[in-house]
């Protein structure tokens, strides 16, 4: 059988100094039973530290992105595979890949999709420049210093990739991390049996590697889930330590056993003309993917769009939200009563409510959500980091999206009289004050006060340069704009620019622009 392997003597040949014995296991059913538990790991930690310990995206990025860095050090100063440094290594890339992945999707705004197709790039490439340097992409001939960097930087962008695919099915097509596993199982058990009927073991090797990231994660948001949404309900810090623990206890076997070292580097297959027969297979796995994976893609996004489009009211642009304002509701009287703890539980049910209905709502109306989104981030933000004060603001101020969702201008009444036209005249475009006051939430929530600052500049001008038109176009509402813009100035300026007032004020601006329109 062809493989993606060359013969020793290529570019691959070994030299004395720069070689060592293999690096890395062999793969057997230890392995995916670790690599499992290590993508699992990665999903829960990554909440464990960003969400349970308040750390934020980018503090938990910065520690584990250190101590990645350490556990490669001693990953590549040793000589051979030693597995509690390896299976530490692989721990620590999980959760920075996961993180790499909610950093892009969170904070710098990348849909799950563009992350998708840039880290499958980002992959691809890794692949191409090791296989024209090494000859091979076989993890069992790990023996010199640019296949261990090259090794290392797949399996990167493989957690990175899954973490991005994974969620893409999951919140953003609405599958869920049941369903989602449960495909995923799918394409495993069909990748095994490709394999059994011929495929590359190489090929067939990575493409389980990538799809274990997945399934890894749908597993943890299984266990670590409550009740309510589907879940376990063992929370993710007890779902983090009882993985751990078993990672530990089977690296802890394999190295008192050695029964996955590779003592002797594994010969590597010689391929005649590079592999023309693998080659083919790769094209078909492309090919399959792209066919069932777009095609997937565009048809659950349709279904989506239906089932938006039937739930839609003027009303009630985003559909039945009385879930989310109830969980608001109860998280505001536990706040009130003192009970911190309680409220930081019900956050939990509210985030995981809120992502697994994404798929739905969004499409719904996308500028609503956005708002409503945003209010929630605030929400959880403060909640989250023990302040009772900016959690009951910033509570109060997401219920109070949540019932002007619907609101409008009126359009019917008993009469109508010059001053009710008037009062109903459309006073213009207000998008842009709506962009800039969403940017202006979305950078208080961030924590950036000069950032929420500046945008307060640039409403201002904007609204003083555009008050002529719009004046003239409907006095009342412009006065009713202009007295909300003047609290949110007021606000942003003289107190805490990212604070709940601050927030409270812009969002009242949002819902009162909306009604505008």
């Amino acid at each position: 059988m062809a493989t993606l392997d060359n013969a020793t003597g290529g570019p691959a040949e070994r030299d004395p100094l720069k070689s060592t014995l293999s690096k890395v296991p062999q793969v057997t059913l230890y392995f995916w039973i670790i690599k499992v538990l290590c993508t699992t790991v990665g999903e829960t930690a990554s909440d464990f530290l960003n969400v349970n310990l308040g750390w934020g995206l980018n503090r938990t990025s910065i520690v584990a992105g250190v101590l990645l860095a350490i556990a490669l050090f001693f990953q590549f100063r040793a000589r051979k595979y030693v597995p509690p440094v390896y299976w530490l290594a692989v721990v620590l890339i999980s959760v920075f890949g996961t993180l790499v992945t909610d950093i892009l999707t969170d904070q710098v705004g990348f849909p799950l999709e563009a992350s998708t197709v840039i880290f499958t790039c980002a992959l691809a490439a890794t692949f191409g420049v090791w296989y024209a340097f090494e000859g091979t992409l076989s993890i069992h001939s790990i023996f010199t210093r640019r296949r261990e960097a090259l090794y290392w930087l797949a399996i990167l962008f493989t957690f990175a990739l899954g973490t991005a695919a994974g969620d893409l099915m999951a919140e953003k097509l609405g599958l869920g991390y049941l369903v989602t596993g449960l495909i995923v199982v799918g394409i495993i058990v069909a990748d095994s049996i490709a394999f059994k009927l011929g495929l590359d073991n190489v090929l067939a090797f990575w493409v389980a590697y990538i799809l274990t990231r997945p399934l890894g994660a749908s597993l943890g948001d299984y266990l670590s889930q409550s009740r309510e949404n589907g879940g376990v309900g063992l929370g993710a810090t007890v779902t983090s330590v009882v993985f751990l623990s078993a990672i530990l206890l089977v690296v802890i076997y394999l190295a008192l056993t050695r029964r996955d070292a590779i003592d002797i580097p594994q010969a590597e297959v010689a391929s005649g003309g590079r592999g023309k027969g693998v080659i083919y297979q790769l094209a078909g796995v492309v090919l399959v993917v792209l066919i069932f994976g777009i095609g997937g893609y565009y048809v659950r996004k349709g279904q989506l769009q239906k089932q938006a489009a039937a739930s839609v009211t003027p009303n009630a642009p985003l559909g039945d939200v009385s879930n989310f304002r109830k969980i608001a509701a109860d998280m505001l009287a536990k706040i009130r009563a003192g009970d911190l703890a309680g409220a930081k539980t019900r956050a939990d049910d509210l985030e995981t409510a809120w992502d697994n209905s994404q798929a739905v709502l969004q499409p719904m109306n996308p500028g609503k959500w956005t708002e409503m989104d945003t209010a929630i981030d605030s929400v959880l933000k403060n909640v989250r980091a023990s302040d009772p004060t900016a959690s009951a603001a910033s509570l109060q101020a997401l219920i109070d999206v949540i019932d002007n969702l619907g609101k409008g201008p009126q359009t019917s009444g008993p009469s109508v009289s010059p001053a009710n036209t008037q009062s109903r005249a459309s006073i213009g475009d207000l998008s842009t004050f709506r962009k800039i006051a969403a940017d202006m939430l979305q950078l208080s929530t961030k924590g950036d006060a000069a950032g929420t600052k500046a945008k307060a500049t640039e409403l201002e001008k904007a609204w003083d340069t555009a008050q002529p038109k719009l004046q003239a176009a409907n006095p009342s509402k412009w006065t009713e704009l202009d007295t909300a813009i003047d609290d949110v100035l007021k606000k942003a300026r003289t107190g805490n620019a990212v604070g709940p007032d601050t927030q409270s004020s812009i969002s009242k601006l949002i819902s009162l622009i909306d009604a505008s329109k």
